[in-house]
């Protein structure tokens, strides 16, 4: 081993078989910042997967690096479980006058602590507590966290126990057969009971970045309200600005009741998760879901900061709809040269190239950390290659991480 190396055998030694990510991309990452992380060797990767929607406004931003440094100088409280601080105030206030108000959203914050599994966990036992029900109505390639009860929902994980729901097909274009069907899942029993909730990512991330259409999510607000299920929303991934507005429901009707948020919350990566509960759904008693993780100072410090300066605005501050065109742009031109098939889905900045060939999305995936670009392999069978570029990134660095992502899928024609 060359001096100064990690020594890779603790990994293999001692860390269990399940470890995943660090197979895709073999190096050991020391740095990052901004759209860059930086391996020991001093080899730079421009990030196209930004901690899967953890880190959507990049590596160690400085004013929040800064916010969580001083914090921890000043002695403050880190951990506090659901005591009252200054700093949950003031996030509180800050994600009421940023995110709530604008969109007139009368809902209450209910912290669940660190992780969006847990979000989940707690918003399918609301809807249950609310509507008497525990069956649940989700969607083919939806996911929503490896806890028992968030993988009941997941579909895209086939080995999992999921007694109790119905899930219902994918459609990048529903038609009125589509709504009838809908219907008809929430009238229909499953096993034994009438479904109590719907959850759905309006864009489903692990899913293949696909977007539902506008329209149909207003008519599953429509026929929930009609047959009294609680309709939830998984902005986990797709949430805080990653598809352009904050909520990657808006422009639809979809108006959920309960809203799981996590990933890129705190700006930071730090674990952070929490839902918004329509104030008159809002039926807990007091210790009815606990968990000792639910006061992390340091993430309010984060997430307010992250929303006070990002999100003051109606429109934000990013140029994630620019971007997004521009990449949008690049991959349609890269389809029509590329020699092995794929289709192009998603908005903002989550998109998918989804490939025939079901080796294709991985060897992609290989090429292009080759030459210096982290993307992942996701969807049905793996064949879609995910875009997850950091919400801050420059110009030129989107440019130049999809000038690498070209060569990869064009050598990969080549090959063939």
């Amino acid at each position: 081993m060359p001096d100064g190396l990690t020594d890779i055998s603790a990994f293999e030694q001692l860390e269990s078989n399940v470890r995943y990510y660090c197979r895709r991309w073999p190096a050991v990452f020391v740095a990052g910042r901004g759209a860059h992380v930086v391996a020991e060797t001093g080899q730079r990767y421009l990030d196209f997967f930004s901690g899967a929607g953890a880190l959507s406004y990049g590596h160690n931003p400085g004013f929040l690096v800064e916010a969580v440094i001083e914090h921890l100088r000043a002695g403050r409280l880190v951990h506090s479980l659901d005591t009252h601080t200054p700093e949950k105030a003031g996030f509180l206030r800050t994600l009421e006058r940023c995110v709530l108000e604008p969109r007139q959203l009368d809902m209450v914050v209910q912290f669940v602590g660190p992780t969006g599994a847990t979000a989940v966990e707690a918003a399918l036992r609301l809807a249950e507590r609310v509507s008497g029900r525990r069956a649940v109505v989700a969607f083919e390639g939806g996911f929503h966290g490896m806890t028992a009860g968030a993988a009941r929902v997941s579909h895209s994980l086939p080995a999992r126990d999921h007694t109790g729901c119905r899930f219902l097909p994918y459609r990048a274009e529903p038609d009125h057969e589509d709504l009838v069907l809908v219907a008809r899942a929430l009238a229909t029993p499953i096993d034994g009971e009438l479904p109590g909730a719907m959850i759905v990512e309006p864009v489903q991330g692990e899913g293949g970045a696909r977007p539902f259409d506008r329209r149909y999510l207003g008519e599953l607000r429509r026929l929930c309200t009609e047959h009294g299920v609680v309709l939830i929303a998984d902005e986990i991934q797709a949430g805080v600005g990653r598809t352009g507005p904050f909520f990657s429901f808006e422009g639809s009707q979809l108006d959920p009741d309960i809203i799981c948020l996590s990933k890129s919350l705190s700006g930071l990566g730090l674990p952070f998760a929490l839902n918004l509960i329509r104030r008159s759904l809002d039926r807990w008693s007091p210790g009815e879901f606990t968990g000792t993780f639910r006061g992390s100072n340091l993430a309010f410090v984060s997430a307010a900061a992250l929303l006070e300066h990002y999100w003051s605005q109606p429109d934000g501050a990013l140029e994630t709809a620019r971007h997004g065109e521009l990449v949008e742009e690049a991959l349609t031109q890269l389809a029509g040269t590329s020699r092995v098939p794929f289709s192009i889905t998603g908005r903002g900045l989550l998109w998918g190239l989804t490939f025939d060939d079901e080796r294709a999305a991985t060897a992609v995936v290989s090429a292009a950390f080759r030459s210096g670009l982290i993307v992942e392999a996701c969807g049905e069978r793996d064949r879609t290659v995910k875009l997850l570029p950091p919400l801050v990134i420059r110009h030129d660095e989107l440019v130049e991480g999809l000038e690498i992502l070209s060569r990869a899928v064009l050598g990969l024609s080549e090959a063939d």
